[in-house]
This record gives structure tokens, sequence and C-alpha cells, in this order.
């Protein structure tokens, strides 16, 4: 394969993972929808929080676990709180 065609290739693949977004889990009761970010939004990059699950001061770096809620962002100290946290937000949030 020509180097040219590896380059075009390479592109192709990174153009289409572009397209991947998020995605959407339902909540064990609720219904609602929870949205897995796949980075927080550029905003909140740098800013101090709590982890929405275990209450740990974290910062908001481009690969910390996201997810949206209602309109409202949560960060995570990692993907298996994330996880925990979309599948039934309530649990976490009415601690």
């Amino acid at each position: 394969m020509s180097q040219l065609s590896r380059y075009s290739l390479i592109l192709l693949v990174l153009f289409g993972m572009s397209f991947v977004g998020v995605a959407c889990t339902h909540t064990a009761d609720t219904g609602t929808i929870a949205t897995v970010l796949n980075s927080p939004p550029e905003q909140d990059l740098g800013t101090t929080t709590q982890c929405a699950v275990c209450g740990m001061k974290l910062h908001v770096k481009s690969d910390t676990p996201a997810v949206q809620y209602k309109g409202k962002d949560y960060y995570f100290c990692d993907g298996g709180e994330r996880d925990a946290f979309a599948q039934d937000p309530n649990k976490y949030l009415n601690k």
C-alpha cells in the first residue's frame, strides 16, 4: 500500500470516528436518559469538581469520564462509576 493511500485511509478512519459523539443509556427505573459523553465540554476543562458517585475532588481533563443528565454535566473518577451513575442517576443524586 502506498504511503499516500495509507494516509488517506487513516484520515478516513479519523473522520468517521469524529461522528461517534455520544451513547445513550436508559436508566433502570425512570426511563429517563443519561447521555455518556466522550469528553467533557471544553468550558469545563481545567475546573475542579467532585465525583458524582464517591464525592472525591477531581480536576476535569479531556479524558475525565462524564455524563449529561437532565441538562447538567456530571464527572467521575473512573468509567465504572460513570457507568453505575448512567444506569441509575437518581440513586446517586438522592444521597
